[in-house]
């Protein structure tokens, strides 16, 4: 981390200082990690760091960013900053780390792919220089002020996913990333019941090409995006300058993916960049993992990849835990893509399922925060795993949806367990089956994956 000091963080944010001055070199907002750290006293819906300072600064703490006037039984052991709301304060740590950075940044966010996108940016990014990106799924109000605290001196380029759920919160991040690139990997129905509608969706992805054009930065947008039209008539003149760019499968993209191979060994693609074109073989799942690869492609070359980077990058990407990752056993696959589900990725992972061999079944569980288009969504989802799986099991309320869309080859389950059992009976039912697991983060569908993965281990 790049060191600032209490005093520079009371100025930012107009603050009050009790104190020493100290210079911090750590910061946490995890009061059993927080040794030699300025500790932030976060207030969420079911906890308040508050009342936890005391631990913390039994833990080591040296000083404590507080929304609450506190007793000189704490003020007179450590530094106190006090502010009006310490979620804004952790913000602006990462942002004064942030400020001393020379590192390019390169932000990216989209209705789902961000991950992947992420992680194949960084791949090609670490051939170039130091390079650090955002870590599991910090990339909100809380995970983005995190990652930006680890810049250090040596970081060349740092690669920060901005997730959002409603409206404005792509502009509030914005307000601590300060990225010189950016990229929309797409937009689609995740979040609709935060952001309203589908419009809300666009507008508060296109939050992030309105920051980074607004500091003379350059940004991406994919050309396959039913918006694409919007966005060539609302960012016209960016477009003609050129600091607005596309990717995609058309002509005119700077970057253009064609000619997409997928197979269970993985994908393979023509790759066409401003300067060269390339034949890419990757070791990941799924065709729409090209369109990932573009935007990676895309969104390293606008923050200062060499092509030579480009081809090892992507071809050094494998699968991650969670997504599309598969297991493949003596009787049975199991395609473990348990981390999250939106809509665009779900009818994906169905069309990837059906490359497999034996008896296919889509194990799914509700896709969540979808609001007035939740029962919609999972009835297209049951129609289109009819057309292209053997089975499709669901467990969840709205999943209900989706199995009685899915016909004959539709069932729900009332728990996990149940589901379970009835996938463990049909690999006595049939010589080889080929299990894929979907669900939102909140229906803890990984367990039902690392229950087949194990049972796999056995047969």
């Amino acid at each position: 981390m790049i060191s600032f000091s209490l005093g520079e963080l009371a100025t930012f944010g107009n603050y009050i200082l009790k104190g020493q001055d100290l210079v911090i070199d750590a910061v946490s907002t995890d009061s059993r990690k927080c040794k030699n750290a300025l500790f932030v006293a976060l207030k969420g819906e079911k906890f308040d760091g508050h009342d936890y300072i005391e631990k913390a600064i039994e833990g080591g703490a040296v000083a404590v960013v507080s929304s609450k006037v506190l007793p000189e039984s704490i003020t007179d052991r450590v530094s106190i900053v006090l502010c009006d709301d310490t979620l804004k304060a952790l913000g602006y740590c990462g942002y004064l780390v942030r400020r001393k950075s020379k590192a390019r940044i390169a932000s990216l966010t989209g209705s789902c792919g961000k991950t992947t996108v992420k992680e194949l940016t960084h791949a090609i990014l670490s051939i170039c220089g130091n390079c650090m990106c955002t870590q599991g799924n910090f990339n909100n109000d809380v995970g983005v002020p995190l990652t930006l605290l680890s810049l250090t001196k040596d970081t060349k380029y740092a690669v920060i996913e901005q997730g959002a759920s409603h409206l404005f919160d792509i502009a509030h991040t914005c307000e601590f990333v300060k990225a010189n690139t950016a990229i929309i990997n797409n937009v689609g129905g995740a979040h609709l019941e935060g952001f309203g509608s589908y419009d809300g969706v666009y507008r508060g992805k296109s939050q992030i090409i309105d920051d980074v054009l607004s500091r003379g930065g350059r940004a991406a947008v994919p050309s396959d995006s039913k918006y694409f039209e919007r966005w060539k008539s609302e960012y016209a003149s960016a477009f003609r300058k050129g600091s607005l760019v596309s990717f995609g499968t058309h002509e005119f993209d700077f970057v253009q993916y064609s000619n997409v191979k997928e197979s269970l060994s993985g994908i393979e693609f023509d790759l066409r960049s401003p300067l060269n074109d390339y034949k890419i073989k990757m070791n990941v799942l799924g065709a729409h993992n090209a369109s990932n690869a573009a935007a990676a492609t895309t969104l390293a070359l606008m923050t200062g990849a060499s092509e030579a980077a480009l081809k090892a990058g992507l071809e050094s990407a494998s699968s991650m835990q969670g997504r599309l990752c598969a297991h493949d056993f003596k009787k049975m696959t199991v395609i473990d893509d348990a981390y999250n589900a939106s809509f665009n990725a779900c009818m994906s992972a169905i069309d990837t399922l059906s490359l497999y061999k034996g008896h296919r079944v889509f194990i799914f569980g509700d896709m969540g925060e979808l609001g007035n288009a939740a029962v919609e969504l999972h009835e297209k989802l049951g129609e289109h795993a009819a057309s292209k799986v053997d089975e499709t099991l669901c467990v969840g309320p709205l999943s209900e949806n989706t199995s009685r869309c899915a016909g004959v080859s539709g069932k729900h389950f009332n728990c996990h367990s149940d589901l379970v059992q009835y996938a463990r009976d049909l690999l006595d039912k049939y010589p080889y089956v080929s299990f894929l697991v979907k669900g939102s983060h909140s229906m803890h569908m990984d367990t039902i994956s690392k229950e087949l993965i194990a049972l796999g281990e056995l047969l």
